[in-house]
């Protein structure tokens, strides 16, 4: 009875799948038009996800099968457009020595646009957006389009751009042989442990092919190899290995 469960905002806030389901912003259902045996059951699957969500009034679809897949797919490559566009803009700020916050809140303030999924990255990662955008490309095959092949292109960029800007200023201020140097966190979201895909290791793998000395700091992991990466999670010793320290997140123990 949900009636009885009180959820803080910051446990919400810190496990987005529970709160995805509490408070949807649309239940999206597949199925055959054709079938009216479907058609019942797929009411009283949308009607069970309502009476499981906390949220009143929400918009439900229903639509054939192939048809919700690409809604998912699309709202999802929509979503990892947004964050090339504003790496792509962070990028082109750093080139030009610009300030990418100030170009940011300015472009963000036309509502057209939004104060949404604006905050430049390593690059989209995680287990949805790469994969989903792939999937999008592929099936595009024999469809005419620029813009499906650009977003996964310009999220590969964003990465190799990252871990190039990381080593020239490593050989521009030390000039070692070989940089230690240390990841601070993989997860992808403050209390989790989330990492899979995420774009952070995309970056290390860039790196590494530079003849580096990647060491990880992620808790989360309890062993001492992972990915043929080293893992020190005594904090003090992997600050004092590190030559320069690539962080995945802010965290106040790193000032």
């Amino acid at each position: 009875n949900t009636d009885k469960i009180i959820f803080s905002p910051e446990f919400l806030r810190e496990s987005k799948a529970l709160y995805d389901n509490l408070y949807p912003s649309r239940i999206i259902i597949g199925r055959s038009n054709d079938n009216d045996f479907l058609i019942k059951k797929s009411q009283e699957f949308a009607l069970l996800l309502k009476q499981g969500a906390l949220k009143e009034e929400i918009p439900t679809l229903f639509m054939e099968s192939t048809d919700a897949e690409a809604v998912k797919l699309f709202a999802n490559t929509y979503l990892a457009l947004r964050v090339a566009f504003f790496n792509e803009l962070d990028t082109y700020a750093e080139v030009k020595k610009l300030n990418t916050k100030s170009i940011v809140s300015g472009v963000c303030l036309d509502p057209r646009i939004g104060m949404h999924y604006n905050n430049p990255s390593f690059g989209y990662g995680g287990y949805c957006l790469p994969k989903d955008t792939l999937q999008l490309k592929a099936n595009f095959d024999g469809v005419p389009q620029n813009l499906i092949t650009a977003i996964c292109n310009s999220n590969e960029t964003r990465k190799k751009y990252i871990a190039e800007s990381i080593y020239n200023f490593w050989k521009e201020k030390y000039n070692k042989e070989q940089p230690v140097i240390g990841v601070y966190r993989l997860t992808m979201k403050s209390n989790s442990d989330n990492f899979r895909s995420s774009a952070i290791q995309s970056v290390m793998k860039e790196l590494k092919e530079k003849n580096t000395r990647i060491i990880i700091y992620e808790p989360t992991i309890k062993i001492d190899i992972f990915e043929n990466y080293e893992v020190i999670n005594d904090f003090s010793l992997f600050k004092n290995i590190s030559d320069i320290i690539v962080a995945n997140r802010y965290d106040i123990s790193l000032d």
